[in-house]
């Protein structure tokens, strides 16, 4: 037999094992740090984990304190994990793969996701404010591979991240384009 009241979550048990994995994650973190200085390595390894550390508290709060709506998770990984993929980048002496290969890559990740999201929603019209930013989001590196000479050396991965962010907004619309006009209107009083 089913219960009729949903499971209550014991918020004492949940509080403890947060503080716990805090402390293991400063502790891992430390570690890193100390192992990393004693080690005297070319470059600062410990802070990638360091930073992997902090992105993914952030991510874990992100997700526990709101009601998350999926399409504003797509929309705030696909900046978070850009920005990390930048900092580990410059950590290890700046390479260019994070804008040339790893930026590319987390912008059709999220355009293909909200694809997704659209085609099997059944409120269509849900994500599409997140949907519009996540385009303009995208975007931003072809304006970049346009207008700047040096910043995007390897422009294949951006032109085919353009073309499917591109792609799946105007099919995006095609499907429910109507929709997602209202949607823009009541939310931007357009």
């Amino acid at each position: 037999m089913t219960s009729l009241y949903p499971k209550i979550r014991n918020v004492k048990k949940d509080n403890i094992a947060i503080k716990i994995m805090i402390i293991v994650s400063f502790v891992v973190a430390v570690a890193c740090l100390i192992t990393n200085v004693c080690t005297s390595t070319k470059y600062m390894w410990s802070f990638i984990v360091i930073i992997g550390i902090i992105y993914s508290w952030l991510t874990v709060m992100y997700s526990i304190h709101r009601n998350v709506n999926i399409a504003s998770n797509v929309m705030v990984q696909l900046i978070a994990i850009s920005i990390l993929t930048i900092c580990i980048d410059h950590i290890l002496g700046y390479e260019g793969w994070s804008i040339n290969l790893a930026i590319p890559i987390i912008i059709m990740v999220a355009n293909t996701t909200m694809f997704v999201l659209t085609i099997s929603s059944f409120h269509k019209y849900k994500y599409a404010l997140y949907q519009l930013i996540i385009f303009v989001l995208s975007v931003i590196p072809l304006g970049l591979l346009v207008f700047s000479d040096n910043i995007i050396t390897e422009p294949l991965f951006t032109i085919i991240a353009s073309s499917i962010a591109v792609f799946t907004f105007v099919f995006s619309l095609i499907l429910c384009g109507k929709n997602i006009l209202e949607e823009l209107d009541r939310r931007l009083h357009m």
